[in-house]
C-alpha cells in the first residue's frame, strides 16, 4: 500500500539530506533521477542501462510517477 502524500511530506522534511549539487531529484518524492556530468545528464537504470543525454531532460519518476524536467545543468 503506498504511503499517503501527507506522511511522505512529513518523512521527507524530517530526514537529513546530503545531496550533491549535481544530483537531479524528483520534485515530489526526492528520488534520484540522474546526475549532471560535464554539461550532460547521466541516467542509470536497472540491469546496467546507462545514458548520457543533453538538456533539456524530461523523465518520469520510477517511485511516484511524477513528470520531472531539467532545462539546464544545475549551477554549483
Amino acid at each position: 500500500m503506498p504511503t499517503p502524500d501527507h506522511q511522505r511530506d512529513l518523512l521527507r522534511s524530517t530526514r537529513k539530506t546530503t545531496h550533491h549539487s549535481t544530483d537531479w531529484r524528483c520534485t515530489r518524492c526526492d528520488k534520484l533521477l540522474g546526475a549532471n556530468r560535464d554539461g550532460r545528464m547521466h541516467l542509470r537504470f536497472a540491469r546496467g542501462h546507462e545514458y548520457l543525454v543533453s538538456f533539456p531532460v524530461t523523465a518520469t519518476c520510477r517511485g511516484c510517477g511524477t513528470l520531472n524536467q531539467a532545462s539546464a545543468p544545475a549551477q554549483r
